[in-house]
């Protein structure tokens, strides 16, 4: 199991004399600063990157040793009422998925009427086809109304149907579940990547918003073996907070590990 950050956990990061991190930056941050092993970018730190400037990102996180491993889209795209530009979009960041050497691509999926339920998988296929020459996994993260519940995430993903689909549940989305280690038992056997959801994180205190440790449990209880990426939420500089959440899932990561 991979414990890497979202590109969205970094863009407070107070610097002496230097402004914010830029993507470019990220991953020698990353691995340097914060004893992490990857990144998830979320697509408002790719904007108006060129593809010249999405490959440089990836040369440098290979020298990092802190490769990309999924793109995700930052708001929901809309399946139903607009299914050419939902898939467009996917297309597009499948190419920069591509260029910046990431193998999936996370995407929302915007509310839908339950009556809907199959025009909207039809069309999430349609894009899940059009990322195929890109190499690349499309991962539905939890939603709004109809998909966010963990069950009917579940049985949109098995109604899309391929190898290439998967799911990216988080503890936030879990914890508005109402039944938080519930849906994160049920959503991980489909996901091929977790937003470890980070909030307020003090030095002395627990994190009272969902447990952390618990929920990491949770998955790792149903077989869950794939990248964990902390996902700090807060609006102040997340260092602290992302440090202490790393030890926090790294003890308990390193003790599923063999021996």
């Amino acid at each position: 199991m991979q414990l890497i950050v979202t590109s969205r956990s970094l863009q407070h990061v107070k610097r002496a004399k230097q402004g914010p991190l830029t993507p470019i930056e990220m991953p020698d941050f990353v691995a340097a600063e914060l004893g992490l092993k990857g990144l998830s970018f979320n697509s408002g730190a790719l904007r108006g990157l060129s593809i010249t400037q999405l490959e440089a990102i990836r040369d440098r996180a290979d020298r990092a040793r802190c490769p990309v491993l999924s793109v995700t889209q930052d708001n929901a795209l809309d399946f139903v009422a607009d299914p050419p530009a939902a898939i467009d979009r996917v297309t597009k960041l499948g190419l920069a998925a591509s260029k910046i050497g990431a193998p999936a691509v996370a995407v929302e999926v915007a509310d839908f009427p339950a009556d809907m339920a199959e025009r909207a998988a039809a069309n999430v296929k349609r894009a899940l086809v059009a990322i195929e020459r890109f190499d690349a996994h499309l991962l539905l993260r939890p939603g709004e109304g109809f998909l966010s519940d963990a069950q009917r995430i579940a049985d949109f993903i098995k109604r899309i149907g391929g190898f290439r689909i998967g799911s990216m549940p988080s503890f936030e989305r879990a914890a508005a579940s109402g039944d938080v280690l519930g849906a994160l038992r049920k959503l991980a056997p489909y996901a091929q990547a977790l937003e470890a959801s980070v909030k307020s994180l003090p030095k002395s205190g627990a994190h009272t918003a969902w447990p952390l440790a618990e929920c990491l449990e949770a998955v790792i209880g149903v077989g869950y073996e794939n990248p964990v990426a902390i996902d700090y939420l807060g609006k102040v500089d997340p260092v602290g907070a992302i440090e202490r959440a790393r030890d926090i899932f790294l003890g308990l990561i390193d003790a599923e590990e063999p021996v």
